[in-house]
């Protein structure tokens, strides 16, 4: 009988399995040394700046990261790696060794990793335009009146982001309770920063929600009939970076609502 660890392991490696035979035809090489799928790591931005190049959260130069696995789902060290466009765009320029990106010119490019003559599925990166602005679209003074009633509310706290009169999709924003602190967790008893589907989340991304209009990024105040929380005044600070960690102009805001719950 398959338990525990032993069981994780097995399907992992059926998972790697599947996803190499969606990218390439499947091999019937089973050694330790041969590659059978490969995987990207998330990029931590969901766009990069015309001119600059990828980046992390943090904002250091960050790198594309790929990971190869053999038939047994175990990782393959030392596996010889390229970066390539999957297109013809010339939007970004790739280090095919180092997976480093620049940005030339804003749109989106797609590229794939690969490993001898296997292909991960591809993955696209998207180049903006300097962003000028961070401004809010919602009130930053606003009262919030809660009525016990069927569905949570959800009270809007939206941004936008902008270069010039332009607005820039795909743009990474953080929202925070700065009071009090202590609601920054996925408290689901709390007074709650979630996404338009009622999860908690801390950040969002612009320009592509439905609720959302073109270069805006929204978080909501989500109040429940179980939520344990007195009437209080409560602030939440938005935030945007340009490359390098620097704030854009006009970032960080505060909303101030004063929560009413009868």
């Amino acid at each position: 009988m398959i338990v525990g660890g032993e069981l994780l392991r097995v399907l992992r490696a059926a998972a790697v399995l599947v996803l190499a035979c969606v990218a390439v035809t499947c091999d019937t090489k089973t050694g330790p040394n041969d590659a059978i799928a490969i995987e990207f790591s998330g990029q931590q931005q969901p766009s990069i700046v015309k001119g600059d190049q990828l980046r992390d959260t943090l904002g250091n130069v960050d790198s594309l990261v790929a990971t190869v696995f053999n038939s047994s789902g175990d990782t393959i060290h030392g596996a010889p790696l390229r970066y390539v466009h999957a297109d013809t765009t010339h939007v970004v320029s790739i280090d095919s060794v180092t997976g480093h990106v620049t940005a030339i010119d804003t749109g989106f490019a797609r590229v794939v990793a690969q490993a001898g003559s296997l292909q991960s599925p591809p993955e696209t990166l998207f180049v903006v335009e300097t962003p000028t602005l961070f401004s809010n679209v919602t009130a930053l003074e606003d009262t919030l009146h809660f009525a016990a009633v069927r569905s949570d509310t959800l009270f809007p706290l939206t941004v936008v982001v902008t270069s010039g009169t332009n607005p820039v999709n795909h743009y990474r924003v953080e929202y925070s309770f700065l009071y009090p602190s202590a609601l920054n967790t996925p408290d689901s008893t709390q007074l709650l920063l979630t996404d338009e589907n009622r999860k908690f989340s801390l950040v969002d991304t612009t320009g592509t929600a439905a609720t959302a209009g073109s270069g805006a990024a929204t978080r909501y105040l989500r109040i429940s009939a179980f939520t344990h929380f007195v009437s209080d005044t409560v602030v939440i600070e938005a935030r945007a970076f340009l490359p390098g960690h620097t704030p854009i102009s006009g970032s960080p805001l505060r909303f101030k609502v004063h929560v009413e719950i009868p």
